[in-house]
């Protein structure tokens, strides 16, 4: 049902060797505590809604409910009758009915009809719920949200409500996809492996060289989503306790045999490489990638502002860009 209470996760499930991720996991942990909203930002598939359930387990509001709604593929009509009432056949209250002094999630935000947006302020600036029946009850609950697409611009040609972006974005917290943080992947198939082992009773303990060979270097349009039916299905195809080349989806086999490119920076080093000089790599990265957006960077790196400032200075790092285009303009 797309309206429903999630179970409980905490920041212990969400495992990572990514230097990324792990910031964007820091930077909710901190936030968790505060009574400000969230907006996780990440393509589909990246496991935004794992940050929703640790944020709420790890908030003062962790005894009452996370109520989660995805509006994707659902019309405006039943979204509305899901958020306020009635729904036919479904005695009970409705879903900001049963989120009070607890957590509202908010999948794929950006779907959200604007007359259901206008609402929800109403309520949360009033401190009442009106319920389609005519009578209204105290409201009070946390605001998170996803999406997959950055708001700003839907705020600009308002099909997002300005005042909801800015309760969304008191933090916000970026989820690299998995083709960015690979080193990921023998973490989150080892947590698969057990989960779908045990769930079909099977003692699955390895994944042969060949099969791990092609999970790496496999693209993953649909991220640990997509990895963790890859698992399952590999999982029930298993005759022992090791998941095989074969057991894989034939697009996956074939992934081992493309072209990776150049190895990555540092792949051939003989020597070990102090903290300093990974910073400073991975700073650059993050940078080159938001199109050295400082703001949008602070917070992937999950730092302020003026400490990246510092770095940058301190590290004496460039725009690659703008430098390739003052060299092409010589």
């Amino acid at each position: 049902m797309p309206g429903i209470e999630l179970k409980p996760s905490t920041f212990e499930d969400i495992v990572s060797r990514n230097m990324q991720l792990l910031n964007a996991k820091r930077l909710a942990q901190e936030a968790a505590a505060h009574e400000h909203g969230m907006l996780i930002v990440g393509e589909a598939g990246t496991e935004k809604e794992l940050f929703a359930r640790a944020v709420h387990s790890a908030s003062a509001r962790s005894r009452a409910e996370l109520v989660e709604l995805d509006c994707l593929n659902l019309p405006g009509t039943l979204l509305e009758q899901m958020l306020f009432g009635p729904m036919p056949g479904l005695p009970g209250q409705p879903l900001l009915g049963r989120c009070v002094g607890g957590t509202f999630f908010i999948q794929e935000a950006g779907a959200l009809p604007l007359v259901a947006q206008s609402r929800i302020i109403r309520a949360l600036e009033s401190g009442k719920l009106p319920l389609a029946s005519g009578s209204e009850i105290d409201f009070d609950c946390r605001l998170l949200a996803s999406a997959s697409q950055d708001l700003a611009p839907m705020v600009e040609d308002r099909s997002f409500r300005s005042d909801l972006f800015r309760i969304l974005t008191g933090t916000v917290v970026y989820i690299p996809p998995l083709r960015h943080r690979k080193e990921d992947i023998p973490l989150l198939v080892e947590r698969a492996m057990n989960e779908y082992g045990s769930s079909l009773g099977k003692h699955l303990t390895n994944i042969s060289d060949e099969a791990m060979h092609a999970l790496m270097h496999y693209r993953w349009p649909g991220n640990v989503r997509e990895l963790r039916a890859v698992v399952r299905r590999s999982a029930m195809l298993a005759r022992g306790e090791t998941i095989l080349l074969q057991h894989l989806p034939q697009a996956v086999q074939e992934s081992r045999h493309a072209k990776t490119g150049p190895p990555p920076e540092g792949a051939h080093e003989s020597e070990p490489l102090t903290l300093a000089i990974i910073e400073k790599r991975h700073i650059q990265k993050v940078l080159d990638y938001t199109g050295w957006h400082k703001v949008r960077t602070a917070q992937i790196l999950g730092i302020d502002r003026s400490t990246l400032y510092d770095k940058i200075k301190r590290y004496n790092l460039v725009n690659n860009a703008e430098r390739s285009l003052e060299l092409s303009e010589a």
